[in-house]
């Protein structure tokens, strides 16, 4: 979209996109083999620059992600330099980069294809049922990896739920459909974002120069609104109404649309500050802010007292141990999971600090349940205790070994067991989530 071409009162915003391309061709077309070793299976998303496609390393017989700009791009925002600049990266929220190439005379960037499903989609799909902790653990992973890319001198363009990722293995990745690396030509008056996030000063068309990165700043604020409170600071019917509104409207205070901290409502209105002077100068302190927000909420959470989970598919042993926890702590707060689908879903809503498991369960057994949820982190926080009427040496010492606190045989030991291990963790300091 250039200042000359704004879109008129009466687009509406998905039309007037400032990031709409101006090609609506394919760069490559579908079975396309690039370089004799990556095949084209799929477009996967289009941006203001380029396209990124699916495609199958057929020589290391893997999937993978190819980027590409369109040809009519101003070749001062190169996919050659983009690559350059992602490659030097090792983070956990950047998408990693394996290859550049050209093919037909258009240079290609082959990048890592993570799965998982857009930050877009899941607030869509949890609504106001996602927990506030996940929600700040979320925006600190954001965080982290703008952070990460600014330090590496390039800047995203199009921060927004729809290009970040929240992969199947826990990662929360940044994505880019064509706009990193470029917010904007100025001398062109070409503008490109999205007109829910982009920043004043991205549509007023000024020079931002060494400052580019706090455009994603107030992308971030934005976005951290939008989790935060459910909805969008600003609104209107078209994309012009959203622009004005901010670049002229009061930043609205985000305590006034969510029960937030009055630390964490203050950082969201910095970070949408109009002027970009007053916003914070990097990514990094934002991140120490969310933290220490997130920390903030553990400390001010009010508990009903000791939570815990037994996960156990014979009920009469699960109700057994309810009892004998009952006793050495009346105020416990405890659920009980017949299975590890049933465990799995109690985990995604709440962290238990003290977790029963039982071994032996049919589809998925204990110990292959600890294992996974030691891998996406789920009981960092937890003190997890091995149960079993005859739990091999093998898995007793493997469970231990992976960070299980106790092992109880079932049988006369249960009830003191249990006892104890519940006694001692009322006692103890309670220890903020990890």
């Amino acid at each position: 979209m250039t200042k000359e071409q704004r879109p008129s009162a009466g687009q509406t915003k998905k039309e007037g996109n400032a990031a709409k391309a101006a090609s609506d061709d394919t760069i490559f077309r579908v079975g396309t083999v690039l370089s004799r070793t990556y095949e084209i299976r799929a477009v996967l998303g289009r941006g203001g620059m380029g396209q990124v496609f699916d495609a199958q390393d057929v020589a290391l017989v893997r999937r993978v992600a190819i980027k590409a700009n369109f040809p009519e791009i101003d070749q001062r925002f190169s996919i050659r330099n983009e690559a350059r600049a992602l490659a030097a990266l090792r983070h956990p929220g950047v998408v990693g980069v394996y290859a550049l190439g050209s093919h037909d005379d258009v240079d290609y960037m082959v990048m890592e294809h993570v799965s998982g499903v857009t930050l877009a989609h899941h607030l869509e799909r949890l609504g106001a049922g996602m927990p506030m902790p996940e929600r700040l653990d979320v925006l600190v992973a954001i965080a982290d990896g703008i952070a990460a890319i600014h330090r590496a001198g390039i800047s995203h363009g199009d921060i927004k739920p729809e290009n970040i990722l929240l992969a199947a293995s826990g990662r929360v990745v940044l994505m880019d459909l064509g706009l990193v690396s470029a917010a904007y030509e100025p001398d062109r008056g070409i503008i490109a974002g999205t007109p829910e996030y982009m920043a004043p000063e991205i549509y007023a068309g000024r020079q931002l120069g060494t400052e580019r990165h706090l455009a994603d700043v107030y992308a971030f604020g934005v976005l951290a609104y939008r989790v935060l409170a459910g909805a969008l600071p600003y609104d209107g019917e078209t994309a012009i109404d959203v622009l004005i509104a901010h670049a002229e409207h009061a930043v609205p205070q985000l305590s006034e649309a969510a029960t937030v901290s009055k630390r964490l409502s203050e950082l969201v209105s910095s970070l949408m500050a109009k002027d970009p002077n007053d916003r914070p100068v990097s990514m990094d302190a934002a991140v120490w802010q969310l933290r220490a927000a997130k920390e903030e909420l553990t400390r001010t959470a009010v508990e009903p007292g000791l939570t815990v989970l037994i996960v156990d598919d014979d009920a009469d042993i699960a109700r057994l141990v309810a009892l004998y926890v009952k006793q050495a702590a009346p105020n416990a707060d405890i659920a009980i999971a017949g299975d590890a689908q049933q465990a799995l879903a109690h985990f995604r809503k709440k962290r238990p600090r003290l977790v029963f498991l039982d071994l032996n369960m049919p589809k998925m057994s204990g110990f292959e349940l600890f294992t996974y949820l030691r891998g996406v982190h789920l009981v960092d926080a937890s003190t997890v205790v091995a149960m079993s009427a005859g739990g091999s040496p093998t898995d007793v010492g493997l469970m231990l070994e992976l960070g299980a606190q106790d092992f109880i045989p079932k049988g006369p030991e249960l009830r003191g067991r249990v006892g104890r291990i519940v006694s001692a963790l009322v006692a103890a300091p309670k220890d903020p989530p990890k």
